[in-house]
């Protein structure tokens, strides 16, 4: 599900560093790479929160289940971040 897009003006590929950094420095545990297309995986809340660009050309904010765990992620990348969350999530085209 998608809950969120990144607004920027920027090519994915030059924030990829900046953005990962911001997610490292407020979650213990943090993965990420940049081949392609960008993934950043955090685990908050014990549950995996995906920002990556792989369905998109913008980063977008994903989980398999809304929770708390979507919105502590939503509130970090607010900091540096303009975040338009989705009133009602969107399915991905694999659910």
């Amino acid at each position: 599900m998608v809950f969120a897009k990144l607004n920027y003006s920027n090519r994915f590929e030059e924030i990829h560093k900046s953005l990962a950094i911001l997610l490292e420095e407020h979650f213990d545990r943090v993965e990420s790479g940049l081949q392609g297309d960008s993934w950043i995986w955090v685990w908050a809340a014990n549950r995996k929160v995906a920002v990556d660009t792989f369905s998109a050309m913008t980063y977008e904010v994903e989980s398999d289940k809304p929770g708390r765990h979507v919105e502590e992620v939503i509130e970090v990348l607010n900091k540096k971040f303009s975040v338009e969350v989705y009133a009602e999530p969107e399915l991905e085209a694999h659910e």
